[in-house]
């Protein structure tokens, strides 16, 4: 069964929901939770002379911090072993699924729980999708929890 489970956060309603459903796997399969905070360096503010790119990087981080408290707060409450972790590589231009397999394959987890905000269309093709370009290259099984409105 499932001993290491990943799951990716971003501080969305729908990351706390794949947060919820990997602590209640975690406890079925007596699991340890990895949550993990991937930093973006999206190329197009990186090499923009009108975003003052420190100050950028500076309130990304913040945010991740932030969301990380609460994760392991949660983690804590819910009595799973965990850890929650901040990934910022500093890399230009390298995507958010990389960065997650690269922490799959370090880690050595055997499952990756994330969030899909279902997106169609437009939306998706202006937007991208972290979780589709996750689920083509991962080296595990996933599972996507979509999002559920309440």
């Amino acid at each position: 069964m499932y001993r290491q489970i990943l799951v990716a956060v971003d501080g969305s309603k729908i990351a706390y929901q794949a947060l919820e459903h990997a602590i209640g796997l975690a406890e079925l399969a007596r699991a340890k939770i990895f949550a993990i905070y991937v930093v973006e360096y999206p190329s197009t503010f990186y090499t923009s002379e009108i975003f003052d790119v420190e100050l950028f990087h500076t309130e990304m981080v913040d945010e991740a911090k932030a969301v990380l408290k609460k994760v392991e707060s949660r983690l804590t409450q819910s009595g799973i072993p965990g850890e929650a972790r901040m990934i910022d590589s500093g890399s230009v231009g390298k995507s958010i699924a990389a960065e997650i397999k690269d922490a799959v394959q370090d880690l050595g987890i055997d499952l990756v729980v994330m969030g899909t905000h279902g997106r169609r269309g437009f939306q998706r093709l202006m937007l991208g999708s972290v979780a589709e370009a996750f689920v083509r290259r991962s080296p595990v099984p996933v599972l996507l929890i979509p999002v559920h409105p309440h």
